[in-house]
């Protein structure tokens, strides 16, 4: 097998969301990988990165996964689903049979495993079965590979990429906000507000937010849109904006809102700007 040279690769994903509906159907296929011919430099990726799926527990669902080598040798990729968990607001992987009544436990990759030649494209088909009293919302589906080191002047390397598959299984979805944080405005930089949202539902959501910035009249003197997270059941996660406006002296107050699952989240701040 021909070696590689570190140097010269990049791995990534391929960022793409997919919606589907647990019916035990097909979801939609996937966006397809790009051919070798518009590779700009040798690189994996994986596409989707990310699928949304919508059911109820018991269900199945399928979903095609497509990998592109743009590397200049084959690659052979081991499937493998690991569970996601949140622990202490933040996500953790967990194999696959560690969790009760987890969801990586049920899936099934066909192929197993896939061979990727050198600048091409290669699929497996993921179908996943929703336990009837799980309380698992999130999967990662990861395609492994290695490359040995093949001598002087060359090193091995390790691929690991992976596509997060969340459920929403009801509409038990809430958010709740801590306060408003606000990093002051200096010589050089605008004010930065924070919000920090927690998910204490039961689903998944990803709130969409919205800020503005009120002077001492009520007057809105600037706007600006958070980048919208994706949150599992009990993760948090800080969503910050930047001030677009360079603000004058004074008082000021802070309006943020978050959409998510057909319901709005409101949290109301203040801040002064010093001479």
């Amino acid at each position: 097998m021909k070696s590689i040279c570190l140097r010269s690769l990049c791995v990534c994903a391929v960022l793409a969301t997919e919606l589907g509906v647990l019916h035990g159907q097909t979801a939609a296929a996937p966006p397809a990988a790009p051919p070798a011919s518009e590779a700009s430099h040798p690189s994996v990726a994986l596409a989707p990165a990310i699928v949304m799926l919508r059911g109820k527990p018991g269900q199945s669902a399928s979903q095609t996964l497509t990998i592109s080598n743009q590397l200049p040798v084959e690659l052979r990729f081991e499937i493998e689903a690991q569970d996601v968990v949140v622990r202490d607001g933040k996500r953790v992987f967990v194999p696959a049979g560690q969790i009760p009544s987890g969801i990586a436990a049920q899936v099934v990759s066909a192929p197993a495993s896939v061979l990727a030649p050198a600048g091409k494209n290669a699929s497996v088909n993921v179908t996943l079965t929703a336990p009837p009293d799980t309380s698992q919302r999130a999967i990662v589906v990861f395609f492994k590979a290695k490359v040995a080191d093949a001598g002087k002047d060359t090193l091995g390397f390790a691929a690991s990429l992976g596509a997060l598959i969340t459920l929403n299984l009801s509409d038990a979805v809430n958010l709740v906000s801590g306060p408003t944080a606000v990093t002051p405005q200096t010589a050089s930089a605008n004010v930065t507000v924070s919000e920090e949202l927690e998910n204490t539902g039961a689903e998944p959501v990803v709130p969409k937010g919205a800020l503005a910035v009120l002077d001492e009249r009520g007057k809105r003197v600037a706007k600006a849109t958070f980048e919208p997270h994706r949150l599992l059941p009990g993760e948090r996660a800080a969503f910050s904006v930047v001030c677009p406006a360079f603000l004058s002296p004074g008082n000021y107050r802070t309006l943020s809102s978050f959409e998510y699952e057909g319901k709005v989240l409101t949290n109301a701040g203040e801040f002064t700007v010093s001479q």
